[in-house]
């Protein structure tokens, strides 16, 4: 995790916002969130968000969905549906007895804001600089909660069970849900068993969610489009694994997936009830994991 603003977290944050400037996609989501995304992309330093206006003229948003399609299909929808899987799927975890949550690599997320909100513990960790972004951002607009726990890491010389140790109010007897969206992609294989081994000695009783990019199941072109969008903002896609083998190795930390949700399940249940006539990126999955 470089420290500095991420620009793959600021991308999603006005992608996501513009794409709910329509209403058929904004009736899936809750005025929080909506909001909350808003707020991001004011926040913002211009250069990054300046097409969130262009957004909300019908024509430019048509016409940025048809570039996007043309160059990626699929990515728009995307970030639309992990956006809200994600949400239902810890919303989930919490109403099946989760107490408190732990968002990895929080960038400008909203679920930290908004589980906090009603009363649930709640620790987003990140870069120093990635979450000196987001407490300036979150007090700008009156999001910050007695809840919420903003946790820079240092991860050459800290690990994750130290920094939540460190605050004070986290509790690994808890029943924890830890929050994985769009993660373990930017990671090394050794890191990834690292922060793994790391949450499921620290907590007991867990679920992860986390979301997963096969790119085997991309063609050639589309897979060198997604890599190299990726690293125009300076980020690398690191983890080298396919779906079977990413499953395996939560297996490897007694993570027993229970529900996975595919890019053809989304389609299916999301997209067309949006009345959209777009697809989600092959090789997305949503993975709720919980530990044997």
């Amino acid at each position: 995790m470089a420290n500095k603003l991420s620009l793959t977290a600021s991308y999603i944050a006005v992608k996501f916002y513009g794409l709910t400037l329509n209403p058929k996609i904004a009736s899936f989501f809750t005025p929080f969130t909506i909001s909350f995304y808003g707020k991001v992309v004011s926040y913002l330093p211009a250069k990054l968000s300046w097409n969130q206006t262009a957004f909300r003229v019908r024509f430019w948003r048509n016409f940025f969905v048809w570039w996007e399609e043309l160059l990626l299909p699929g990515d728009l929808m995307h970030i639309i549906s992990r956006k809200y899987y994600v949400e239902h799927a810890v919303r989930k975890a919490i109403n099946e007895g989760c107490e408190q949550l732990v968002v990895l690599g929080s960038g400008f997320d909203h679920n930290g804001a908004l589980f906090a909100s009603e009363d649930i513990p709640s620790f987003e960790i990140d870069t120093p600089s990635m979450i000196e972004h987001k407490r300036k951002m979150l007090t700008q607009n009156g999001f910050n909660s007695e809840f919420l726990n903003l946790c820079p890491i240092d991860p050459a010389n800290q690990n994750i069970k130290e920094v939540l140790s460190e605050t004070g109010e986290f509790d690994p007897n808890r029943k924890t849900v830890f929050l994985a969206e769009g993660f373990f992609d930017y990671l090394s294989l050794d890191s990834t068993r690292v922060i793994l081994e790391n949450i499921t000695d620290m907590c007991p009783d867990l679920k992860l969610i986390s979301t997963f990019f096969d790119l085997s199941e991309l063609n050639f072109f589309h897979r060198f489009m997604f890599t190299s969008g990726v690293a125009m903002v300076g980020e690398t896609l690191k983890l080298p694994l396919n779906r079977k083998e990413y499953i395996s190795l939560l297996n490897e930390f007694d993570l027993k997936v229970e529900n996975e949700t595919s890019y053809l399940k989304i389609e299916k249940e999301l997209i067309s009830k949006m009345n959209l006539d777009l697809p989600v990126l092959k090789g997305f999955y949503v993975l709720e994991s919980t530990k044997c």
